[in-house]
């Protein structure tokens, strides 16, 4: 982890985004915060972020609302949407518009860190309707990629899985440096869950 590595952290109570401000830091991270998800838009427009960790209730723009937003304006960036006031809709929603994961809070510093981590290595959740076009119906020939087009995402598909792979010993050594265990079980399990998604999406 460096700082190469931004985050952005928008929470309503000022004291949560002080703590995430020094952890994140001492572990490499180059942080910002915000205190609404005005604030956050404001602030990303100007600096784009690699990862933004979102609450879902605050005043005026809430964690979806902010969701929508980095879903349209800047969809390389990865979110994160933590709630103590959760529902299968709202996590639904949240997975629809391409959330890296969603996670109840409390939640452990050490684990927060590891899932943001994960999340610096590993792209995004594909989305399902990225490459429809809204009113136009598709032939069934045109349903069906080419095979040339199933080889190259196939091997697109491989290799990042691959990749994650590999690099998962090495970034668990810095784990064992900067985290304690609880950071590096949490990542591993994070790592373990997203490839099992590119697995099941490259079979379905």
């Amino acid at each position: 982890m460096n700082a190469q590595n931004r985050v952005m952290f928008v929470d309503d109570e000022e004291g949560v985004r002080l703590g995430y401000d020094r952890y994140f830091s001492v572990h490499g991270f180059d942080v910002d915060t915000a205190k609404n998800g005005h604030t956050a838009v404001s602030r990303l427009r100007e600096t784009p972020a690699d990862v933004v960790v979102a609450d879902l209730r605050m005043p005026g723009m809430d964690g979806i609302e902010l969701l929508e937003w980095i879903h349209d304006e800047q969809p390389e960036t990865k979110f994160i949407l933590l709630t103590g006031y959760g529902s299968d809709k709202i996590e639904r929603r949240a997975r629809e518009l391409g959330a890296f994961e969603y996670l109840n809070k409390p939640i452990h510093p050490d684990t927060l860190a590891a899932v943001v981590t994960a999340a610096t290595i590993l792209g995004p959740t594909a989305d399902a309707n990225e490459d429809e076009e809204v009113g136009v119906e598709a032939s069934p020939t045109e349903l069906v990629p080419a095979p040339e087009t199933q080889k190259a995402s196939s091997l697109r598909r491989t290799l990042e899985i691959v990749f994650a792979l590999v690099g998962a010993p090495i970034l668990g050594l810095a784990f064992v440096v900067f985290l304690p265990v609880i950071g590096f079980g949490a990542f591993f399990w994070m790592l373990g869950k997203r490839v099992s998604q590119r697995l099941q999406t490259e079979t379905d």
